[in-house]
This record gives C-alpha cells, structure tokens and sequence, in this order.
C-alpha cells in the first residue's frame, strides 16, 4: 500500500456540500479581487492543500477589521477616486494663486470698454513709432550734410540712368557707361548756369535803372497820393533805414561769414553728390544685393521685392517732375517773351526748379515773374504774365500730374503739405524737395508689403 501511493478517499454527498459550504464562506470573508496574500490562520486559508494533498481542516473564522478589508479592496481594485481638495489659502508662486490672479485679472480686463483697450493698444504703439521716427530725424539732422547729398545722387542716378543703359546697349562697359551718363549730365546742369549767368550780367544793369526808376515812382506816391507825406518826413525814413544797416554791421558781416561757410557747405555736398550718382549708376546693382543679403534667408524674395517698387516709385516720380518742370518753363519763358520782360533765362530756369517742390516751387517762381514784369513794364504786363502763371499751373495741376505723376506717386495733397514743411523744417530747400519722393517710395513699399502678406482671394466659380 505505501508503495502504490495514498489512494484518495470518496466522500459522500453530505462531505461535500459541507465542504463546498466553508468554501464559499472562507471566499465571502475575503473582498473579490484582493491581490494580497492570505495570512496563515486566516479564513482565506481554509481549504488548501495539506501537505498530504488532502484539503486541511477549517479552523476558526476570525473576524477581519473594516479598516484592513478596505485597503485590501482598494489595493485590488485600483486607487480610488481622491475627491477633490478644497482649496485652502495659496502661498506666493503657487498655482491656485496664479489662477486666483488669472481670473481677478481677466475680470477686471472684461470691465474696460473695448474701445477703451483699442485706443491704449494704438496709443502705445503709435507712441513707440512716433519716437523712432524723431530719433531718425534727429540723426538724419545731425548728418545732413552727408545724407541729402546721398539722396540727391541716388535722385540724379534715377534720372539719367537709362543713359548709362543705353550705352551698355551699345556695347560700351558699364564703368564707360556710368562716366558717360555723369558726363551728360554734368554739360547739361553747366551749360544752362552759363547761358542764365551771361544772360542775368547783361541784364540786370538795365533791371537796376528800372528798379530806381520804381523807388522814384513810389516816393511820388507817398508824396502826391492819399498820404501826402512830405518830403522832409521820406528822408528821415531813408536815414533811419541807413542807421539801422549802420548799427547792425557785425550781424551783416557775421551773415557774410556764415554765407561763406555755407558756401563750403554746398561745395562739399555737390562733390559728395556726384561720387554718389556714379556709384550708384556703376555698382548700384551689387550695392542693393549686399542690402538684401543682410536679410534673413526667408525675408530676401520680399525685400528684394520691396526695392523694385521702390525704384520703380523713384524712377517715376523724378522723370514726371522733370516733365512737369519743363512744361512749366516753357510756358512761363513764352509768356515773359511775350510781353518784353527781362531776366527771362533766370525765370525760367528759377521756375524749372521750383517744379521739383510741389505746390509751393511753382507758385514762389510765378511770384517773381509777376514781380519782375511789375517792376520793368509796369501794371498791365505783370497783370498777363499772373494770367499766364495761373495758366499754367491750372494745366499742371488738372493734366500734367493726373496723367504723368498719378501712376508714381499715389499721395493725398495734405499728406504732401506735409511732407514738404518736415522736410523743410529739417533740411531746408534740399529737405522739401526730398521729403515727397521720400514719402511715396515709403507709401509703395508699405502697400506692396501688406500686399505680399495676404492670402490671395480665391476665384469667383
């Protein structure tokens, strides 16, 4: 018998139920799903195997504590859910303090009318780009003597450069090219100094004879007119004239000193003018490359983009303000020839350059025309020089800039009003005539860069 083993004994049908009983209750003691291991002596215990194979005996049921059965639920079924912390008082830095503060903040922001938050938003900025703009003119005050110089080669460039390309067309080198343009240029602006210098020598004697002539005229006034000021009283006006001159000599001879030093002045800003338009006509293509390359690599096709229409805007402005200049030239010479007037060259070419300002050059140079024919031919021929003045400004102004200058610059006139007093108030004469194209190749370039940032508009299908 011992060598065959234990042979398993049979048990009855009561045996069994009475078995499976106290399994059942060992099983309900212990939580479904408990991972711990059963302690020795525990009703999860009973009924396991014996060293003999046979199940040992169900010993006592001891009672197991609430508490031990729940942390062995709660570590077989997983962590329970935490109900929430109520939130106690939040030091410095922690979360529910920034939270805190987060939604004090956004409900105190919900307070402040949105036209009030967008009027602090554009005044902040605006502020902002007002003091950049100062501080660069402050600087470009500062260096002016350097800048408009600068300006006005890049300007001259602009205008003669489809010389220098037609040149090149021929076959001539660009350096050859860029000496030729300047060289043009240059017998041009020389050749009209001479011909108004010869022209204002050999008539201004007879312009001084017609200007006393005009003195005496007025002393006749004053005397025989509504004034009846005697002649005793007209001496003493001119001696106190003379007195005045006398008294402020020093300021006379200090203004003679300062209109030297601006003669030096003007000297070194033609020189450095010229240099300017030569190498902006011979390396102005490098030059701008080396400007774009300073870009980020992904900014380059727009900012390469952005300086085409610049010089387009550039190119424009200043071949239709040499048009319209001319135009008025013209038109202001065979006016002047016509009635017999003196100083015609003089005129015209004052009247040329007052072209390059806006509204105010053409009206200061048909001024002096009025002027002059006042004072050499009397009333009636300054009345029909103001009438050919009026002419032509009319033309310029509802023809020449619709057609020619509209396409180039695109500027409201008050913006160009005030244009030219900043430029004035900056840089003098020099200041106003750069100040307008200035402001259109900013206006272009501000357009074409909005512009490349929107989304085409899809087609209408």
């Amino acid at each position: 018998m011992a060598g065959l083993g234990r042979v398993p004994v049979r048990r009855g049908p009561r045996r069994a139920a009475a078995d499976a009983a106290a399994d059942s209750g060992a099983a309900g003691s212990a939580t479904p799903g408990s991972a711990g291991p059963a302690t020795p002596g525990s009703a999860g215990s009973a009924g396991s195997p014996g060293p003999d194979g046979r199940p040992a005996p169900a010993g006592p049921r001891q009672r197991i504590p609430r508490r031990l059965r729940l942390a062995r639920s709660g570590a077989g079924a997983g962590p329970p859910e935490q109900e929430p912390r109520r939130a106690g008082p939040a030091g410095p830095g922690s979360a529910a303090a920034g939270a805190a503060q987060g939604s004090t903040a956004r409900r105190a922001e919900q307070h402040v009318p949105v036209s009030l938050r967008v009027a602090s938003a554009w005044s902040w900025r605006l502020l902002i780009i007002g003091t950049a703009v100062y501080v660069l003119a402050m600087i470009v005050g500062r260096v002016r003597i350097v800048v408009i110089p600068v300006i006005a080669g890049l300007l001259i460039a602009a205008l003669i450069h489809p010389i220098a390309h037609r040149f090149q067309r021929m076959g001539v080198p660009r350096l050859g090219a860029a000496f030729a343009a300047l060289l043009i240029f240059l017998l041009l602006v020389v050749g009209a100094g001479v011909a108004v210098g010869f022209n204002a020598a050999n008539e201004i004697p007879a312009v001084a004879d017609q200007v006393s002539e005009g003195v005496d005229q007025v002393r006749d006034y004053l005397t025989d007119g509504p004034f009846h000021l005697s002649q005793g009283q007209i001496d003493n006006l001119v001696d106190d004239i003379r007195s005045s001159l006398t008294s402020n000599r020093g300021r006379v001879v200090s203004g003679v000193l300062s209109t030297a030093s601006v003669a030096a002045e003007v000297l070194t800003s033609i020189l450095v003018a010229l240099f300017s338009t030569f190498f902006f006509l011979y390396d102005g293509e490098r030059i701008w490359s080396w400007i774009v390359t300073r870009f980020p690599s992904g900014a380059e096709d727009r900012v390469r983009g952005a300086g085409r229409e610049a010089w387009l805007t550039l190119t424009g402005y200043i071949r239709g303000t040499v048009f319209v200049a001319a135009v008025d030239a013209v038109g202001i010479t065979i006016g002047l020839v016509a009635v017999g007037a003196p100083l015609v060259a003089p005129l015209a070419l004052l009247t040329f350059f007052g072209g390059f300002i806006p509204i105010v050059g053409a009206t200061v140079a048909g001024i002096a025309a009025v002027l002059v024919a006042l004072v050499s031919n009397g009333v009636p021929d300054a009345l029909i020089i103001l009438g050919v003045v009026i002419a032509v400004q009319q033309v310029e102004g509802h023809l020449l800039q619709p057609l020619v200058m509209r396409r180039a610059v695109r500027l409201h006139p008050l913006a160009i009003v005030i244009a030219l007093s900043a430029g004035g108030v900056l840089a003098g004469i020099p200041g106003a005539i750069a100040a307008v194209p200035f402001v259109a190749v900013v206006n272009r370039v501000a357009t074409y860069l909005a512009s490349a940032g929107k989304d085409p508009q899809p087609a209408d299908g």
